[in-house]
């Protein structure tokens, strides 16, 4: 592909990254009116309102300036984007473009032009990337990447997935009234759902109040008749005496405490039996029979396999022949199985253990979140799979939830200029 053509298919956060890693020649520098610069500092990348980067600074015919830096692949889109009457744009001291089609504007404004600056082979490279179909754009070229840039970059992708986790978490803290209790319960109510049934089983438990749960406590089918009528589950006529008592018991317990209605209808798409939704309520019913005891290792247990304990629970005699209430099927007791228990410590547990050190500045408990990451093994998806085949293998959980996050947040969208692969990759 030609230059010309690259250079018409420029964007500006491909210019804003070329800046930033000033992946151009940076000798003999000059604006269109002729003045020397001296980059001395690009500036901070402003992801918000305003311009492009914060707090440079320049040297221009020697004289120090300092300010901000605007980026525009033409000149002419200073005022397309009307950033002459933003007072956030007055202290703008370079325009940097690629293309300069306003030469009034250049001359009230020092304007840098990269045209001709930048090198061609990572313009090349960069389309490449772009023009790839593959759900991981650089997967050809993944075996170029060393295993320092890797490593690094996972321990920050793991940061950022735990912290953006916890930022989730610490909402609900906020929602509950800084209640822990509630907003556990809600997170791991969320968690048991799976994908498909998160955001359902959470309005479930956003409907029951853990201190009204904990009341019940010592009575599983009181909570089954809790969570699967509120869930919708109880609706229906049924023969069975077993659903006819958990229709009586939820009917008196939702006038007694006066529970809200959850509209809506748990979700059995793609789904294995063992997951169906009804069964997962029925094994959350005797997670909430041990409550206080996941409770205390959240808070107070360092050693992740007493949660895989607490976690090893099975639905009551009933659903060992069931895997809805309709319909009865050969024995097989609904237990939650090895790969599911670390299922809800990696995405139910470890955010919750990592948010209250977030929020309450106690290092240690972020520490101990990551070090249960370390030490519990990788996960098994279809992310993972794919990662697997390009031969990119986990060691651990953290090492798995940093892949997952590459995979959703960066390649998924394509923004391979805020992955550091790529940077090594464009910089080669």
């Amino acid at each position: 592909m030609s230059k010309a053509i690259l250079q018409e298919k420029m964007q500006e956060r491909l210019l804003q990254f070329i800046w930033q890693e000033k992946y151009f020649n940076t000798s003999s520098l000059f604006t269109e009116t002729g003045e020397e610069i001296v980059i001395q500092d690009a500036g901070l990348f402003n992801t918000r309102q305003g311009p492009d980067f914060l707090d440079a600074r320049i040297l221009l015919n020697g004289t120090k300036w300092a300010g901000h830096v605007e980026i525009h692949i033409k000149s002419s889109q200073w005022y397309q984007h009307k950033h002459h009457s933003d007072k956030n744009y007055n202290n703008v001291i370079l325009h940097v473009v690629w293309e300069n089609d306003d030469k009034m504007l250049s001359d009230s404004i020092p304007t840098l032009v990269l045209q001709n600056r930048v090198p061609s082979i990572m313009l090349s490279r960069y389309q490449t990337l772009m023009q790839q179909n593959s759900g991981i754009a650089c997967k050809e070229l993944l075996h170029k990447v060393p295993e320092t840039v890797w490593k690094g970059w996972k321990k920050e992708l793991l940061t950022r997935r735990l912290t953006r986790k916890s930022e989730m978490v610490l909402d609900r803290y906020t929602e509950a009234r800084n209640n822990w209790e509630e907003c556990s319960w809600w997170w791991i109510a969320r968690q048991f759902g799976g994908p498909v049934n998160a955001v359902f089983f959470e309005q479930v438990a956003r409907s029951l109040p853990i201190n009204t749960l904990m009341r019940h406590r010592s009575q599983v089918i009181q909570m089954e008749a809790l969570l699967l009528g509120q869930a919708n589950f109880l609706k229906e006529s049924n023969c069975d005496p077993y659903v006819q008592l958990l229709q009586r018991e939820h009917r008196f317990l939702s006038s007694k405490y006066q529970l809200s209605e959850v509209h809506g209808q748990a979700q059995l798409l793609r789904m294995r039996p063992a997951g169906f939704p009804a069964v997962r309520l029925a094994q959350l019913a005797m997670l909430l029979h041990r409550w206080k005891e996941i409770q205390t290792h959240i808070f107070e247990s360092n050693d992740w396999k007493g949660l895989e304990t607490m976690l090893n629970i099975t639905a009551n005699d009933f659903w060992h022949y069931h895997y809805t209430l309709e319909e009865a099927t050969p024995f097989q007791p609904k237990h939650l199985g090895k790969e599911t228990i670390h299922h809800l410590i990696i995405n139910a547990i470890v955010p919750l253990v990592y948010a209250i050190g977030y929020r309450h500045q106690q290092p240690h408990f972020r520490q101990r979140a990551i070090s249960w990451l370390e030490e519990l093994p990788a996960e098994k998806n279809s992310i993972i799979s794919n990662w697997n085949r390009e031969g990119i293998i986990s060691k651990n959980a953290a090492g798995s939830q940093a892949l997952c996050e590459l995979k959703n947040y960066y390649c998924n969208y394509k923004k391979c200029l805020d992955c550091q692969l790529c940077h090594h990759l464009l910089n080669r």
